[in-house]
């Protein structure tokens, strides 16, 4: 079997400092079967010189520039993949601001190829600081990847992410609905939409990139930006991210398989009952984090009105 031609998709906003680390490591990929698609944002900073550069020397490769919406990252990744070019491709999402390491897609391919079915790959990263000193390294999950955790916790990270051409027609049949919505962002709509209409995750334990944590980090690690991220809870910013992803997916709600649809109507049965009527637990319906400590945190936010 030929290994297969993969698109990868770079989205880019004033990532001068960083982007051709980036690059670099692209073309240093062991599968060398790729096409690079560049959606810039607006960057006002040396990112497009640095890119026209790479292009220069490197005119044997298809590397592709195109407009971004200027709507924000997650718009930027989706109207990328909207591209009629990329139906039924095989799709690998970069961020600006990573270094991938050389296996990173031979063993996507290679492990998507193992599986059963179509099957959406992601594997951890090795945390680091601005100048790819490694700090630390991405959870190891061990509970099931399934749309139960997917509607509450976003473990896919989008920099990692490699997806087979079945995969990538479903994604691409449900962009009208997310793009309308204003999707918080575009990874956790993958494993959102991916797990509900039943498709598998293989999440690798052995890392794929060094994954930079810097000031400009829209989200980050948890362990570098804890504090970021307590406030977006207690200010019922994640409820909020909820709400729209509920929405979305209430609307897809005819292409999700019947356990999905069962988990996610008694989830929003659940959210709209005042707190003092909860009898039932997040874990009773099927909904849970990635460890114990998380399970906690999620009841402690619904009593709070926090979810």
């Amino acid at each position: 079997m030929s290994l297969p031609h993969i698109h990868i998709l770079l989205c880019t906003r004033n990532g001068g400092p960083y982007i051709e680390a980036q690059l670099q490591s692209i073309r240093a990929q062991t599968h060398q079967d790729w096409t690079l698609w560049i959606s810039d944002d607006g960057s006002t900073d040396q990112t497009l010189p640095c890119v026209n550069r790479f292009i220069a020397a490197h005119s044997d490769r298809d590397i592709r520039v195109v407009t971004g919406p200027g709507q924000g990252c997650a718009q930027n990744f989706m109207t990328l993949l909207a591209r009629p070019e990329l139906t039924r491709a095989w799709i690998a999402f970069a961020d600006q601001d990573d270094v991938w390491m050389p296996h990173k897609l031979t063993r996507a391919v290679d492990m998507i190829w193992r599986g059963t079915g179509a099957q959406i790959y992601a594997s951890r990263s090795i945390y680091t600081d601005a100048t790819l000193n490694p700090i630390g390294m991405s959870p190891d999950y061990q509970r099931p990847f399934e749309f139960g955790n997917a509607l509450v916790q976003n473990v896919l990270r989008g920099n990692t992410l490699v997806m087979p051409p079945d995969v990538t027609e479903f994604l691409v049949s449900t962009l009208p609905f997310a793009l309308n919505a204003g999707i918080p962002f575009h990874d956790w709509w993958v494993y959102q939409t991916a797990t509900g209409a039943g498709f598998d995750v293989i999440h690798d334990a052995k890392p794929g990139l060094f994954y930079r944590q810097h000031d400009n980090n829209l989200l980050g690690s948890s362990r570098t930006h804890a504090g970021h991220r307590a406030a977006i809870l207690l200010r019922r910013v994640f409820a909020e991210w909820i709400d729209r992803n509920v929405r979305v997916l209430s609307d897809l709600s005819p292409v999700l398989t019947r356990q999905s649809r069962r988990v996610l109507f008694d989830f929003i049965d659940w959210r709209a009952q005042p707190a003092s009527d909860w009898r039932a637990t997040p874990q009773s319906i099927g909904i849970y984090r990635q460890s114990l400590s998380g399970d906690i945190a999620l009841r402690v936010l619904a009593r709070l009105g926090k979810l």
